[in-house]
């Protein structure tokens, strides 16, 4: 069993004075205790347990989530290089995009891939196969499973590696290692596919453990540490409010005398503290008043929640560490304006600049990882049934049959072939063995070929005929 959850956050330890706290007082009287001046004031520091923070704090989750959750439900399907057609037919493959393992579905995988990309700069995927049946395949291997990243190490070889040189991937690395509670597992290095997030780091702390960031990349998060350290500020400071309530003020004396104001005495200072513990509170023999034998007003010292404008802080922070990860900041959850008319164009703005690149590299990847290129197939995406890029296919539908009208006109004016009418708009091109008419201009065509062109051309255009248009419409029984 893996353990993978450390601190959030820790402070470095500091020399301090001392103070005296007061506790509730026992039979009469005010019992103290020793603690550090830092504890009160001393900020705390976020550190780079990135993976905690995602499983804790709401504004960090929220970001990789948006992203990692999209790419999941995204539609991958297997195509042929040569026309782009869609293969339905591919046991191996198949299998991977329904269980890529006994515990997985593809949709969960692809998640979990990106959260730990996103999260720590780095995911590894790794292809379980036997070392005796040599490359990676996909018809060799039918587990896929996501390593944690954190938990995972690239073990360089020995010596002087060929960085920066020729080399290949097995001459620098010598394996992976996954580290657990128990025990470690290591990984051939063909085995693995590594996908970063951003600049790989290439030099090695030398370190026996999984925090090592030899080969790795940095996570996004670490721009925004000073952020999270913030949003665990007002956390804390709010949950000590809620709870403790903190130190709320003074009882401060009214008495006069002829020569000023007079001060309460340690006798009434005790009643009072007495009185206010015993009988003063919400337990089952409290009340929410109480009752002063002596002239007393109260001054508040304390901030009250919307003094402190914790929602603020937190909504800045948020939109920092979700403008990170390229997410606009009207699309970060608020409690006040939540709808924007502006909101379908941002969520269409992340899909095209930050979503859709991200899948279609990912898929890039992985085809080369598992040899489909070889065999002429590749791994795509299709984001065609999202809400919010319908505007962007009917915009796209448009430009389509201008291109399709500019290239008619072409056609006809002699300038291009049919096949290069179907290259400009996203068709395969029919081979010149199979029907030579497709690669020749329209004045090298016979008549029986021109008479064929017309034929179709005439048909496509056609308009309804009177008969047709006057066809009534069937009924609907009410």
């Amino acid at each position: 069993m893996f353990n993978f959850l450390k601190k959030t956050y820790e402070s470095e330890p500091v020399w301090c004075n001392v103070v005296e706290k007061p506790l509730k007082p026992v039979g009469g009287g005010v019992r103290t205790e020793v603690v550090s001046i830092n504890d009160l004031v001393q900020p705390r520091v976020a550190s780079m347990n990135f993976m905690t923070m995602y499983f804790t704090i709401p504004e960090v989750f929220f970001p990789i989530d948006y992203i990692a959750s999209r790419i999941a439900g995204a539609k991958f399907v297997l195509k042929r290089d040569k026309d782009d057609s869609v293969v339905w037919h591919n046991a191996p493959v198949n299998t991977m995009l329904a269980t890529p393992n006994c515990l997985q579905t593809w949709s969960e995988m692809v998640y979990q891939h990106f959260v730990y990309k996103l999260c720590t700069g780095t995911s590894f995927i790794r292809a379980a196969q036997a070392e005796s049946l040599g490359d990676i395949s996909f018809r060799k291997c039918s587990n896929y499973w996501v390593l944690p990243s954190d938990r995972t190490d690239i073990v360089g070889k020995r010596g002087r590696l060929p960085l920066y040189g020729i080399a290949e991937k097995d001459d620098i690395i010598k394996e992976f290692v996954l580290y657990g509670g128990f025990d470690e597992l290591r990984i051939p290095t063909p085995q693995v596919y590594i996908d970063r997030d951003k600049i790989m780091n290439v030099f090695s702390t030398g370190n026996c453990f999984a925090n090592d960031r030899f080969l790795k990349s940095n996570s996004r998060l670490m721009s925004c540490l000073k952020n999270i350290s913030n949003l665990l500020a007002v956390y804390d400071a709010r949950n000590i409010i809620y709870v403790k309530r903190g130190g709320l003020g003074f009882l401060v004396s009214q008495k006069k005398d002829a020569t000023g104001s007079d001060a309460l005495t340690e006798e009434e200072k005790r009643n009072l503290l007495q009185q206010n513990f015993s009988k003063y509170g919400v337990g089952a023999d409290q009340v929410p008043y109480g009752i002063s034998d002596v002239d007393v007003r109260f001054e508040r010292i304390n901030l009250s929640i919307a003094e402190m404008q914790p929602f603020e802080e937190t909504l800045a922070d948020a939109v920092n560490i979700a403008g990170a990860y390229g997410i606009p900041a009207v699309l970060v959850p608020r409690k006040d304006q939540s709808t924007y008319s502006n909101q379908a164009t941002a969520e269409k703005t992340v899909y095209s600049s930050v979503v859709i690149p991200m899948c279609k590299e990912f898929c890039a990847a992985l085809t080369h990882f598992l040899g489909l290129d070889e065999a002429k197939l590749y791994l795509d995406c299709d984001f065609s049934d999202v809400d919010c890029l319908q505007v962007g296919l009917k915009e796209q539908e448009t430009v389509k049959k201008m291109v399709n009208d500019r290239c008619f006109n072409q056609f006809n004016c002699g300038l291009i072939t049919l096949n290069d009418w179907r290259a400009q708009i996203g068709e395969a091109q029919i081979e010149e063995e199979v029907n030579p008419i497709f690669s020749k201009l329209k004045f090298d065509m016979s008549d029986e070929e021109l008479a064929v062109i017309d034929k179709i051309i005439k048909s496509t255009n056609k308009t309804p005929s009177e008969d047709e248009k006057t066809v009534p419409k069937p009924s609907v029984q009410d």
